[in-house]
């Protein structure tokens, strides 16, 4: 069973890491958003009964010490798969996190090994469920709401590693509006924008009050939000932040077309260069406005997101890690382009519009 290394993994790391690595001038909030997500997530539940993944909390010097707080969750987790999750109680310590492997296993291998001290951060085991029938990111604005559905794991579509498509939506006046039209995906969204909509002024003040939470037109709570079903069980929500609606101040969710260099836009604008086809970008040079072609945009790959002109990616989404961090650069970005690689040329002049999803091929 593979292991997902989130943090220790320098290719694919979190968008705390990524804003970190280009400076972004708010990253210490984001990484505060971030590492309280599921205290949020709690008081949804509570007040409105959100269903979340809910996790066993303790601190990890309840681990170290052995108390039976810590042998009350072993007992009734230590043999299941899960995520286990160490979030800093200072702002300036990483977060450590793995999935994949039952609580015991971490106990006995990557905790061990792990050089902390144990009063600066509190853990939490996160159920786990390496079969996902479905995953949704979607944000809810003051006016607009919109996501991408994909039948597969969450980490496909937030990392944008992934080689069937997501279906991106939008819904507005009551209609839901998909590229492609799959009744399981259709109620599966229903479900989700459903559960966001919090009835009853009471509660909606109380979240106010509590966690700053805000509501759109149709009582629906504003934010950015990650939900998943697990076979046999009804969708939960395994994300909530609050700022990351903010770094969207327009969404084109032009429709991948039928032409072979066509792709979903994941930052707008228009730009013309060469092109560069990168594999290895450690080992490929690359120039200032050049358009960078690569089968996706990684943590290595960020030195030549600066330098480039345009960027265009055989795999990833809308609201990838990397797609929300081609935005904040100011850099056109076209994703989902299919074959690429293949189809364009090192040296090739080309205009990229990523507003209308082309790329057009500049004949001498």
């Amino acid at each position: 069973m593979s292991v997902i290394k989130e943090i220790t993994d320098n290719q694919m790391p979190s968008f705390t890491e990524w804003f970190n690595e280009i400076n972004y001038q708010d990253t210490e909030k984001f990484r505060l958003e971030d590492n309280t997500k599921r205290d949020r997530l709690e008081i949804l539940y509570q007040i409105a009964g959100l269903p979340y993944d809910r996790p066993e909390r303790l601190m990890v010097r309840d681990i170290m010490d052995n108390t039976p707080t810590f042998q009350d969750v072993v007992q009734r987790k230590g043999n299941l798969p899960c995520a286990m999750r160490l979030v800093p109680t200072k702002p300036e310590l990483p977060k450590l996190r793995q999935r994949g492997l039952t609580l015991n296993e971490y106990l006995s291998g990557w905790f061990r090994e792990l050089k902390i001290n144990p009063d600066d951060y509190k853990a939490e085991v996160v159920p786990h469920s390496d079969k996902t029938l479905y995953s949704l990111i979607f944000i809810i604005t003051k006016n607009n709401l919109f996501g991408e559905a994909y039948a597969g794991p969450l980490w496909d579509i937030s990392t944008g590693l992934h080689e069937k498509n997501s279906i991106p939506f939008t819904f507005s006046s009551g209609m839901l509006k998909m590229e492609k039209v799959d009744e399981a995906m259709k109620q599966i969204i229903a479900e989700a924008i459903n559960l966001l909509q919090i009835d009853g002024v009471d509660k909606r003040e109380m979240l106010s009050q509590q966690i700053n939470a805000e509501f759109d037109d149709a009582n629906r709570l504003i934010g950015y939000f990650e939900f998943v079903v697990w076979p046999n069980q009804t969708g939960f929500l395994v994300d909530y932040n609050r700022l990351i609606p903010n770094l969207f101040s327009e969404i084109n969710f032009n429709h991948i077309k039928n032409d072979d260099l066509s792709g979903l836009c994941a930052s707008p604008g228009q730009t013309a260069g060469k092109i560069k086809i990168v594999m290895d970008p450690a080992k490929t040079p690359f120039e200032n406005g050049e358009i960078l072609v690569c089968p996706m945009t990684m943590i290595d790959y960020l030195p030549l997101m600066r330098k480039a002109a345009g960027i265009i990616t055989e795999q990833g989404n809308i609201l990838s890690h990397a797609a929300i961090i081609s935005r904040e650069l100011k850099k056109p970005c076209l994703v989902g382009v299919k074959n690429a690689m293949k189809l364009l040329k090192d040296e090739q002049e080309v205009e990229l519009d990523a507003g209308a999803g082309i790329v057009r091929v500049i004949e001498n």
